[in-house]
């Protein structure tokens, strides 16, 4: 049997007079250090990343010694072919020779851009993005990038320091550093971003004249996905037609929410009046019915009243209608509609169902939205489908060797380039063989695939290899040696040959009565004489 013994008490120290904290001080000091440990970790993240970017800059002048981006080509041999051959090409030849040249910087460039966005399950154009600000911030912010690395100021403050420097001329680039420097130490992101957007119109030697002519060149447009079958359209443009639109496009909105949005009245307006014209229509009323009607019409109001529209809804829905249906002051616009390839279940078209659509090129819509399109489309394409797996077997009547009916299948199955990672949209992009026609490659469907232009290149000039497996599978090897897959957006089977129409028999002429043979004697007729007026019989 053992015997627990208590170990006693220790005695106060008489000598220790600290108070104990109060609830107040200890919930300061745990705020504290909850707060201590977050700014540690940036820190630690901050080093980490100036790290990385060494290491972006190590890689961006391995690649680009001489003996290194030669050996990073993929057929050197048929460039200097096709310069030795020069003088005996076509037109047609020359132009498809200069669309596939890169020289080895292209080369090695496009090769470390591509392994590392694969390997890092990043989009090519951000890895692009970075080695370029790895390359500044090292080259041209030498004390932003120490700050940096020391944990002083974020990831996100250096490259915002790094985009008001780089448009400034090399002189004048140390004395803005220095200036705004100490400001991204104290600043957030925001206001730091103003604060040296600010500084640098101040101490840029060009005028606002010259730099804003440069600025419009950069004008774009261009949409981005978002979450709940949404997208984003962004337009870059002058600040004054930028801001002239919205302003117009927010005087619109303004002025429908104080006519209590007639749109939307109207509409409720006409769904009233239709249900009235019904039930005078039907003769038969009732006081319950009456009352019914009463009811209903009072839920409408309800329903009105909580569907009115917000300003930003109604911001947005005048943008649409503004870009959809306007036109331009060149009469540009004018009966042209955007296009889009919508997959839609029978069933859901029919409303049996409530199973997504397909946008190409986005992922899944709602029914009721792809409904609506469906029911202003001029015609359709037809998706037969394995009832157990889903997969596509045929869009129609398609034909095998029917070149539009193969693109068009093409398209539904790909939606975008099949390089990794890479989310351009089919219609955009190239048809490639995967095993290459002028290798003995099959134009079929089992060796067909999308690849985007950039990627169409990088194929063909650089190690980069793939092969193509049943379903529309693609295997791709990098120069790194490494593997990666990629798999059709709509898995399908391939298109099955229809057998050829047989018609009925067309009676031939002989040989001899062919074009190609002289036409043979004919005996004269003698014609018949008419009958007389008044026969005798």
């Amino acid at each position: 049997m053992s015997i627990t013994v208590e170990a006693p008490t220790p005695a106060p120290d008489d000598d220790d007079h600290s108070p104990t904290p109060s609830l107040d001080e200890q919930v300061q000091a745990d705020l504290i250090r909850y707060t201590e440990l977050i700014a540690a970790q940036d820190r630690l993240i901050a080093r980490a990343q100036a790290r990385r970017i060494e290491h972006l800059v190590d890689m961006q002048d391995w690649s680009e010694q001489p003996q290194v981006a030669s050996r990073l080509h993929g057929n050197p041999e048929n460039i200097r072919l096709a310069d030795h051959n020069a003088a005996t090409m076509t037109a047609d030849q020359a132009r498809a020779a200069a669309h596939n040249r890169w020289d080895d910087h292209d080369v090695a460039r496009r090769t470390i851009v591509s392994e590392t966005a694969c390997l890092t399950r990043v989009a090519e154009r951000t890895i692009d993005r970075q080695l370029d600000e790895a390359r500044n911030l090292c080259g041209f912010a030498p004390a932003t990038f120490e700050a940096f690395a020391a944990g002083q100021i974020s990831y996100r403050h250096a490259t915002t320091l790094l985009d008001q420097l780089r448009s400034l001329p090399t002189d004048h680039q140390a004395g803005f550093e220095e200036r705004i420097l100490p400001e991204a130490k104290r600043l957030p992101v925001g206001r730091f971003r103003d604060k040296a957007r600010r500084l640098r119109e101040r101490l840029h030697p060009e005028s606002i004249v010259t730099r804003t002519t440069n600025a419009l060149a950069e004008r774009h447009t261009r949409w981005e996905a978002a979450p709940d079958g949404m997208g984003w359209l962004h337009w870059y443009g002058t600040a004054h037609d930028t801001k002239a639109a919205y302003t117009r496009i927010n005087t619109m909105a303004v002025k429908l929410k104080k006519l209590g949005d007639p749109t939307r009245a109207g509409d409720a307006a006409g769904e009233a009046g239709g249900r009235a014209g019904a039930d005078a229509s039907a003769g038969t009323g009732t006081e319950d019915d009456a009352a019914a009607g009463a009811g209903s019409n009072s839920r409408l109001a309800e329903d009105e009243e909580q569907h009115k529209r917000t300003l930003d809804q109604l911001r947005a829905d005048i943008t649409r209608a503004l870009l959809l249906d306007g036109i331009t002051p060149d009469g540009m616009g004018a009966g042209i509609r955007g296009t889009v390839m919508i997959t839609v279940p029978v069933l859901t078209l029919l409303g049996l169902d409530e199973e997504p659509a397909t946008l190409e090129g986005y992922g899944p819509i709602s029914p009721e939205m792809a409904r609506q399109i469906a029911g202003h489309a001029p015609s359709f394409t037809r998706l037969l489908t394995h009832p157990e797996t889903g997969v596509v077997l045929s869009l129609g009547k398609t034909q095998h060797k029917n070149t539009t009916a193969m693109k068009k299948w093409l398209r539904v199955r790909d939606e975008t380039c099949r390089f990794p990672g890479c989310s351009r949209p089919a219609v955009t992009s190239d048809i490639d063989h995967t095993h290459d026609w002028a290798d003995g490659g099959n134009t079929d469907c089992d060796n067909l695939a999308h690849l985007c232009e950039p990627h169409h290149r990088l194929k063909h000039l650089t190690h980069w290899r793939v092969t193509q497996q049943p379903g529309g599978i693609l295997l791709w090897t990098s120069p790194g040696k490494r593997s990666y897959r990629t798999d059709p957006a709509n898995p399908m089977g391939p298109p099955q040959p229809h057998a050829p129409v047989v018609g009925p028999k067309t009676r031939k002429r002989p040989p001899e009565d062919s074009y190609l043979m002289p036409p043979r004697h004919r005996p004269t007729r003698t014609p018949t004489p008419p009958v007389p007026d008044n026969p005798p019989f």
